[in-house]
């Protein structure tokens, strides 16, 4: 008999983000192994309670910012535990909140932790310390293994962390795609392309000031492709119509394999995103063949970034595209493969298989 797994994942699935491709792929790479998987999202719960945790989130931010993205959390795991608990042989969390202790196998995932993702509510560095302080105590109290993204955002949680007595160890394994899918079509056509969610801290607006200077100082020489939704997309859309921005496309939201497809077609993958700790985006370009140029303090592997950029100043971004200098370093893409992610996660859990 298979062993049963269930993965728990704190959103919609409808909602993808870079914890949901690891959901996919986990899956995937479990089921190849003969595990028996079960995905929880959102939508395993009664349509009733569904969007009770958001309710929670808006309400608790109101009267407590940031700590209602933590009440969420905390509801959302009372529901999942409430049916699942007990219901499987190994246990995997998509994050460090909505994780709790059984006797059963488990491995918790750091994506992120809120507290990077505050750029949209100018919470403040009082506030975020208090959130940090706060995801310290959570951590430090889980007691299976827990597993980050990369080695850089290791540092950086430690180095976040560390100041409010952690003490819990965090290991790292890098996330994992279908690599085989991606063909590379490198051509010169001038063309940039930026794939992720339209949100303050995918920083697009400034992708769209550093495109305009682009075409002033290029006489429309290039253009520019944008795939993603959020909440930003009319703003962007208003900025774009406001300073006539030629060869200007936001295809909205794709499919995964639209995306796939589409990477190729470009020649520049820009990211100007503050805060990652992997992106999805980047390995993705990169296994098209894209010449990536991206803010050289994320926290993702450096192999993803071609170009880095050392500060948000216009001008360089420009000069750099312009440039087009640093393409192809040394990009070892078979680390990267979903299968290799699934065997290190498996022997994490030190599963017989």
């Amino acid at each position: 008999m298979s062993k049963r797994v269930n993965i728990y994942y704190a959103g919609f699935s409808h909602r993808v983000g870079g914890a949901f491709h690891h959901v996919v792929n986990i899956k995937k790479g479990m089921e190849e192994q003969g595990f028996s998987i079960n995905v929880i999202t959102l939508d395993s719960i009664p349509l009733i309670f569904r969007y009770i945790p958001h309710i929670i989130q808006l309400i608790g931010n109101f009267i407590n910012f940031p700590m209602g993205f933590l009440y969420k959390q905390k509801v959302i795991r009372y529901f999942y535990s409430l049916k699942y608990k007990n219901s499987c042989d190994i246990e995997i969390f998509e994050d460090i909140y909505t994780y709790w202790s059984s006797n059963t196998i488990s491995i918790v995932i750091l994506h992120a932790l809120w507290s990077d993702n505050l750029q949209a509510f100018n919470a403040g560095e009082q506030r975020r310390k208090k959130l940090e302080k706060k995801e310290t105590r959570i951590i430090n109290k889980i007691h299976s293994p827990i597993i980050t993204v990369s080695e850089p955002y290791k540092k950086f949680i430690l180095s976040r962390l560390n100041p409010f007595d952690l003490n819990k160890n965090i290991d790292v394994i890098e996330l994992g795609i279908d690599i085989n899918k991606f063909k590379k079509a490198i051509k010169n056509n001038n063309s940039i392309l930026f794939v992720g969610s339209l949100e303050a801290r995918k920083n697009i607006l400034f992708l769209l000031k550093v495109y305009k200077l682009l075409q002033a100082k290029s006489n429309n020489k290039y253009s520019l492709t944008i795939v993603g939704d959020g909440p930003q997309k009319t703003e962007l859309k208003e900025f774009a119509k406001g300073n006539n921005l030629k060869k200007l496309n936001i295809l909205g939201r794709l499919s995964y394999d639209e995306v796939i497809s589409e990477m190729p077609k470009h020649t520049y993958y820009v990211h100007t995103s503050l805060k990652e700790s992997f992106s999805y985006a980047l390995l993705e370009a990169k296994l098209s063949g894209l010449i990536t140029i991206a803010y050289s303090k994320l926290q993702v592997p450096k192999e993803f970034i071609d170009i880095k950029m050392g500060s948000f100043d216009e001008n360089q971004w420009v000069q750099k595209i312009e440039s087009g200098q640093g393409h192809n370093n040394k990009f070892e893409n078979h680390q990267f493969s979903y299968r290799i992610m699934t065997q290190r996660t498996i022997d994490k859990l030190h599963l017989n298989v």
